[in-house]
């Protein structure tokens, strides 16, 4: 990044590129709608409308609210700092979980299936993991921030 940007207009465009790497992903294997993350975030209690998603995504808005961006973060499952945070990498998480053995294929399997059948595959999967003694997967989000 640039040396000469003042620290509060790097976090602005951090933020900006991130949220619309964000949106071009995504959810359930489909891009999402300024209107469809609203009114999500809205239902939940996090109180924006999609005017507002659209002058953050365009830069013409650049403070939004600890609030807004926890909504945002909710979501699309993602912690509020891989928003904000020029040191942190969004996909530093993703990268380390497919380099495990299996879950790459894994992975690839699961994609196209609905968003209904990856729940219940995931709920399988969390199962397991406490037949295996192994620790429970942390979501980014409080699951009461969920959808």
């Amino acid at each position: 990044m640039d040396d000469d940007v003042a620290p509060g207009e790097r976090t602005a465009r951090v933020f900006r590129r991130r949220l619309n790497e964000l949106f071009a992903r995504g959810r359930g294997g489909r891009p999402v709608t300024n209107r469809e993350a609203a009114q999500w975030m809205t239902e939940r209690g996090y109180s924006i409308n999609e005017a507002y998603l659209s002058a953050l995504r365009g830069g013409h808005r650049s403070s939004p609210s600890l609030r807004v961006v926890e909504g945002i973060a909710a979501f699309f499952h993602v912690s509020t700092g891989s928003l904000v945070d020029p040191e942190e990498d969004p996909d530093d998480r993703l990268r380390a979980a497919l380099a495990d053995e299996g879950v790459e294929q894994f992975a690839l399997r699961a994609q196209g299936l609905s968003p209904e059948n990856v729940r219940a595959i995931i709920e399988i999967v969390d199962r397991v993991r406490r037949l295996e003694h192994l620790p429970p997967v942390t979501p980014p989000v409080p699951d009461g921030d969920r959808g």
